[in-house]
């Protein structure tokens, strides 16, 4: 207690004690004069312990409530100005104090402890592997987008003929010339292909199969690398561009034809030949159309099979299905015995010396650089464009290469027999 307090104190022990003495005299007014004051001392002590402030007017005593909150706001004002002040400068701090304290809580740092380390760096390379992921999805898209888009512009491209008279169709090829006049086509090359020809003069016809969505242009380069990476506008994609074997004629039809494709992942260009692998599949589809730049073709599929793509996988063999002439008569019926074998089914469909060949190729997954190849062979002239496919039936026992035994772990039954050569 202050020597203030202790003094009031003090002060109000003595008035009490006067009072006692004159509770027995007749001395009233002095008496309640005592009294008062005793009142007085006693209330400001208590207001001065409370903080309360008193006020005297007119001769009487009033105390102040406002005074203790008055106070107390100016004080939780000074707090809250302190607080704001505090958090104002606790705000301001430089970028590089926020760069530094953002990859300090992302990549390890020295002061880490192992743990702390080990956390931060299966978190990174999470999220690098997140976005590696969404950016190669994201191109994936985007490439399947624009090559869709293509193939879509293209067909919109190929003019219409059917409907022509000779007059019309003269008309359409000054149209082109006016048009093109740089251009040089080829003499008695169909107009239908004409405009697809002032684009990429490398363009030789067009394949497609009924039943599936396999209906696309066909080029050629004098090497078979160009268009493996190459669409038919000359630009890079992994699409590629299918195209003949530069060894082919394409013009006139070779003994053996043959086109490449690749088989994509999203069913796009030759992925639809994986119909072949199957019975049920050949006989949806029997029949593949060809339209060189000159004129169309119709074959019928009398065989498809599995093949490697590299001798390791075969014995140091490779089955050369890509050869284009042959030397004689026994040659190429020697060739068609050995597609026959290889054959998944058999289709009742027949082969003669004289017959002309289409050779479908793209790469197949049952091991590694497996090729699916489709073959057919050329309508002959008056025969009819239909396949009674009731006459088909599984090849029991069909040759593969060695790499695909081994991945099914079967014994190769064809291991000791004589390789073919063209």
């Amino acid at each position: 207690m202050s020597e203030n307090k202790m003094s009031e104190n003090n002060s109000s022990d003595n008035l009490l004690e006067e009072l006692n003495k004159l509770e027995n005299s007749d001395m009233k007014p002095q008496k309640e004069e005592l009294v008062d004051e005793i009142k007085s001392s006693i209330e400001k002590t208590v207001a001065d312990d409370l903080g309360i402030k008193t006020v005297t007017e007119n001769g009487m005593t009033f105390v102040d409530v406002t005074a203790q909150y008055v106070k107390k706001s100016e004080s939780e004002g000074k707090e809250n100005q302190t607080d704001v002040e505090g958090t104002a400068e606790k705000k301001i701090r430089t970028f590089n104090e926020i760069f530094s304290d953002f990859f300090g809580k992302i990549f390890p740092k020295k002061a880490d402890k192992p743990r702390e380390k080990i956390r931060k760096i299966v978190m990174d390379f999470s999220v690098v592997t997140i976005i590696g992921c969404v950016i190669a999805f994201g191109t994936l898209l985007t490439e399947h987008i624009i090559h869709t888009r293509d193939i879509k512009n293209i067909k919109e491209m190929i003019t219409p003929t059917d409907s022509l008279d000779s007059e019309q169709y003269d008309e359409a090829w000054q149209e082109l010339f006016t048009k093109y006049p740089t251009v040089e086509f080829p003499q008695g090359m169909n107009l239908k292909y004409a405009y697809l020809y002032a684009i990429n003069p490398e363009i030789v016809g067009w394949v497609n199969i009924e039943g599936t969505n396999l209906d696309v242009q066909v080029v050629q380069a004098k090497n078979n690398n160009k268009y493996l990476k190459t669409d038919f506008y000359g630009k890079k994609s992994r699409y590629g561009c299918p195209y003949l074997d530069y060894r082919n004629d394409a013009k006139y039809l070779d003994d053996n034809n043959v086109i490449y494709g690749h088989h994509m992942s999203d069913g796009l260009v030759f992925s639809n030949l994986d119909k072949y692998k199957t019975i049920e599949g050949y006989k949806e589809s029997p029949i593949i159309r060809y339209d060189t730049i000159y004129q169309t073709y119709y074959f019928k599929v009398f065989a498809a099979f599995v093949t490697n793509g590299l001798p390791k996988d075969d014995n140091d063999y490779l089955f050369n299905y890509t050869v284009t002439e042959f030397s004689s008569d026994d040659r190429f019926l020697s060739f068609i015995e050995e597609i026959q074998k290889r054959s998944i089914f058999n289709t009742g469909v027949t082969v003669l010396p004289d017959d002309k060949l289409l050779t479908l190729s793209t790469c197949s997954y049952e091991f590694s650089d497996a090729r699916l190849v489709v073959v057919a062979r050329l309508c002959r002239e008056n025969e009819e464009t239909t396949v009674d496919t009731s006459a088909a039936t599984i090849n029991s026992s069909p040759r593969y290469p060695q790499a695909w035994y081994d991945a099914k772990g079967m014994e190769n039954p064809y291991k000791d027999d004589v390789n073919w050569t063209p």
